[in-house]
């Protein structure tokens, strides 16, 4: 578990950037700030499944397909890549989805090796139950290997992700929350490989409910490493997780 003095420095995850790749856009600290997309790989689908079936309310995704030219596609499936925005990004305009995280630098990729799905919540906070409906129509949609499912998600979506995790936890492979701890019961996750950061001057988000989550998975016997980024706040430290080739090595050795 690596706490407090063992994280990574966001200056150390900013000087792996070359080596992903990212574009200079997937760089800027700023999550209003403009992304260019020369290749589009990015793809915006209406799903089956809904976020509120009472009402028909489609599940609307931004989807990224690796080039098989360049990824061709392992036996069993492509791994997947669940992200989950944070509450600003909430409403109907997916182009909103693009900001941060991996949606801010796929359409400049072909050679990213997960399948990535980039849900738009409408409003409220994610539930889980509608997204493991979701998930299962992605399961049953493309060449996915469902023992190679990854969950992350950044602050609102960190909670989401937290909560689908603890309510499904056989889904998954690994989880990477970033900037928000989960409910009480996420503790009970032992089995699963967490990944967890947090910056050490978020005021938005406050680090110690999410430390004391950590610790108490670990406590339990839990497979779970804690990342304090020590100049982090609510922000600057999505860009420097999401483009450092560590984060995607280690979701690459991850089966359920």
């Amino acid at each position: 578990m690596t706490m407090g003095h063992g994280g990574k420095s966001a200056a150390v995850i900013l000087g792996a950037m070359v080596l992903l790749g990212a574009p200079a856009s997937a760089i800027s600290a700023d999550p209003d700030a403009p992304v260019s997309s020369p290749l589009g790989r990015l793809e915006k689908v209406v799903a089956d499944s809904h976020f509120d079936p009472e009402e028909q309310e489609p599940w609307r995704y931004l989807l990224y397909r690796p080039d098989e030219g360049q990824v061709p596609a392992p036996d069993g499936g492509y791994p997947l890549l669940l992200w989950l925005h944070g509450r600003s990004l909430r409403g109907d305009d997916l182009e909103q989805v693009r900001r941060y995280g991996p949606p801010s630098f796929l359409d400049e990729r072909d050679d990213f090796p997960f399948l990535t799905v980039c849900p738009q919540l409408p409003r409220g906070g994610w539930p889980p139950a509608r997204l493991d409906a979701l998930l299962e129509e992605l399961l049953e949609s493309y060449p996915i290997d469902p023992d190679r499912v990854l969950l992350s998600g950044v602050s609102l979506g960190a909670m989401g992700a937290w909560g689908f995790a603890a309510d499904f936890p056989d889904r998954f492979a690994g989880l990477v929350p970033v900037c928000a701890h989960g409910p009480k019961h996420a503790a009970k996750l032992t089995d699963l490989p967490i990944w967890a950061f947090h910056g050490a001057l978020d005021d938005i988000v406050p680090i110690e409910p999410h430390r004391e989550l950590a610790e108490r998975i670990e406590e339990n016997g839990g497979d779970i490493r804690f990342t304090e980024i020590p100049e982090g706040d609510h922000g600057n430290i999505i860009a420097p997780i999401y483009s450092d080739p560590a984060l995607y090595e280690w979701l690459l050795e991850k089966r359920r």
